[in-house]
């Protein structure tokens, strides 16, 4: 009989006997029938059904996404608050049709790689080479997660100390004879003066912080024992960093991909058994942070200046726990909201053709395709509050036009589950941070699609291409 592997996240469990096709087709079903009858409840069961056979089916973090998306739909048809209207509820099975086409994507880039993966190994069998040890190329059938093999104490050290000096030349740059927003008395408006002072430069070597902070507190828990407070408390320093512009989710960046990678890794031989489960340890640190920024999100619109935030005063100011609800269901639902009104005046915008896509770029990428505001517009559409969320689907919706964002998610979706799938079985936490950033970003969907807007990934990307190469061994000679 073969043993039953451990419950762990993207681990592939070969023992679990797979549902049945009646029982697949009866949920879809049971789904479709509620579309008929009420469309926004029917989207909301069809996230939580995707959600449950993706984690059925090993895709977890693909069922972590698909969930996000059920809560965020919950959160627009449950609970009340200011920026709510009909737009949002209306628009929701037109949304949920493009996150289908992301998800269906991400699913079917999984697919294709698992497959390639296995003639890989196929192959080698045959012709007598044995496993193929590239990252990514485990066998699919394998159920223990990797061990991360980490770069030698001093290159780490080395590294990580490079990486503290950028995030200080950075925040000396950005916030140059100005106080930084989180220690403004409002720190809204304090953020809306630094953003035009903002530009791509600063914007990318400011994600030393967040690069710093995953590292750091990845290395504190799935490294060794050895040293770990030295990391853990480097790890407080970079998280002060990124949280000096008052932004929630530049703190949530550099944490929530560090324990994606460490839930999909093994702890290293010899480090003592913890008294409490690593999975569950890593889950209450992740959910111990959503609480804090939960928080921190409701006291911040608290005390900000303008017509929503004393509407929101209003409704929640003398209860700080209505407060911290409210403000997550504002983080869930005003993507979803925004989308309705964009939706509604869809052929009011000119099709950018790709303009809106290249908004990252910045100054650089206008003097190519034009000038475009994608926050410009969304905080029209959602006067009078002027809330500046870009949704998931407006930035492909307003280059392409319905038929080509269909399109675009299901490319970008495909593209995801390529990475998903590839780095899945890498040894490196380089690579396993890069596909933990690829997952955090794949369910920030929910608010906005902040690859196509923010040049985070311009800073990123070279910082875990350093952190591979200080990996890998010297050649000798």
């Amino acid at each position: 009989m073969t043993p039953r592997g451990p419950l762990t996240p993207d681990a592939t469990r070969p023992s679990r006997e797979p549902l049945t096709p009646a029982a697949v087709a009866v949920t879809a079903g049971v789904v479709m029938l509620v579309l008929v009858f009420d469309a926004r409840v029917g989207s909301v069961l069809g996230m939580a059904a995707a959600a449950f056979f993706a984690a059925r089916a090993g895709m977890w973090w693909l069922g972590a996404t698909a969930a996000a998306w059920a809560a965020a739909f919950t959160a627009v048809l449950v609970f009340p608050g200011p920026y709510d209207s009909f737009a949002g509820p209306a628009a929701m099975p037109v949304l949920a049709a493009f996150v289908g086409c992301f998800l269906g994507g991400w699913a079917i880039g999984r697919k294709l790689e698992s497959t390639r993966q296995t003639r890989r190994v196929h192959v080698a069998s045959v012709g007598g080479a044995g496993s193929v040890g590239l990252a990514g190329s485990e066998k699919p059938a394998a159920v223990k997660r990797p061990l991360l093999v980490w770069p030698s104490e001093r290159r780490l050290r080395l590294y990580l100390g490079g990486v503290l000096f950028v995030a200080f030349v950075s925040a000396v740059l950005r916030f140059r004879g100005t106080l930084p927003p989180v220690l403004a008395s409002n720190p809204d408006v304090a953020r809306e003066a630094l953003s035009h002072r903002d530009n791509i430069y600063t914007g990318v070597l400011g994600q030393a912080w967040t690069l710093g902070l995953a590292v750091a507190l990845l290395r504190t828990v799935a490294g060794e024992a050895r040293h770990r407070w030295l990391y853990a408390a480097l790890a407080v320093v970079f998280a002060g960093g990124a949280a000096l512009g008052a932004s929630k989710n530049a703190v949530l960046v550099g944490i929530v991909p560090a324990l994606i990678a460490a839930l999909s890794t093994r702890r290293p031989p010899g480090r003592k058994a913890p008294k409490v489960r690593p999975a569950l340890a890593v889950t209450l640190i992740g959910g111990f942070a959503v609480l804090l920024v939960v928080i921190l999100g409701g006291q911040r619109t608290l005390a900000g200046e303008g017509i929503f935030e004393d509407e929101f005063r209003a409704r929640y100011g003398s209860n700080p726990a209505l407060a911290s609800v409210a403000s997550l269901d504002l983080s869930l639902s005003s993507s979803t909201e925004t989308f309705g009104r964009l939706w509604q005046q869809r052929d009011a915008v000119p099709h950018g053709h790709g303009a809106y896509s290249l908004k990252f770029a910045g100054r650089p990428g206008e003097r190519l395709v034009g000038h475009t505001d994608m926050y410009l517009i969304t905080s029209q559409l959602s006067m009078p509050y002027f809330m500046n969320t870009a949704t998931f689907a407006a930035i492909p919706l307003l280059d392409f036009g319905p038929a080509g964002a269909a399109v675009y998610l299901l490319v970008v979706g495909l593209v995801v589950g390529l990475v998903d799938r590839r780095l899945q079985g890498s040894t490196g936490p380089a690579q396993h941070l890069a596909r933990a950033f690829v997952v955090y970003y794949a369910a920030f969907g929910i608010y906005e699609f902040y690859v196509a807007l923010q040049p985070f990934w311009l800073g990123l990307a070279p910082g875990l291409l350093a952190l591979f190469l200080m990996g890998r061994p010297r050649r000798a000679g």
